[in-house]
């Protein structure tokens, strides 16, 4: 049996009976033993009906509104942090819409309600599919510390277990992009 249960609270694996995790997390607060699965970059996207195919410019902005991931914790995530490292910090929109969850964010740019930065990592199937559309190369800065995790509760897990270890690992390193560095322990 496979239980999915995704949420932001940080499980105690052996207290809860999970037997593996996939975290989101810095590598000083990943668990010693954890894999690295990959990093995240960031990038504009857009639904293509809003017919924008870069954004060389800040001008590109002025007649879309900015979707905006409401979470101050994760500055990478949002637009000023963004336009700052564009040089575009005095850049006009035509208005922003935040969101506190995540998921919202990339709805709403399914939607084409305005361009939204992306986590390249977890929406390359939409990018793939032409759902959305990459604006900008994404952004490998190195103080976005935060990757994905695969955590396991016991250091020698079942032999099912670790198979769908094995299978997660093997998944990661295939949809890495070359220029992600490749799983590592920490």
């Amino acid at each position: 049996d496979l239980r999915v249960s995704a949420n932001n609270r940080v499980a105690d694996l052996r207290s809860d009976g999970i037997d593996l995790a996939i975290r989101y997390t810095t590598p000083a607060l990943a668990p010693a033993g954890a894999t690295r699965l990959f990093g995240e970059s960031v990038a504009p996207v857009a639904h293509p009906s809003l017919g924008l195919k870069s954004l060389r410019s800040a001008q590109a902005l002025a007649k879309v509104s900015l979707l905006e991931f409401d979470d101050p914790t994760h500055p990478w995530l949002r637009w000023g942090d963004w336009l700052g490292a564009a040089g575009w910090s005095d850049v006009r929109h035509q208005g922003m819409l935040h969101f506190n969850q995540y998921d919202q964010v990339i709805q709403a740019a399914l939607d084409a309600q305005g361009v939204a930065l992306g986590r390249i990592e977890l929406i390359q199937p939409l990018l793939d599919a032409g759902r959305l559309v990459r604006l900008a190369p994404p952004n490998h800065r190195a103080d976005m510390e935060h990757a994905y995790w695969l955590i396991l509760a016991n250091d020698h897990p079942r032999a099912d277990i670790r198979r769908v270890a094995e299978w997660i690992e093997s998944e990661a390193r295939m949809s890495a992009e070359p220029a992600h560095a490749p799983p590592q322990t920490a």
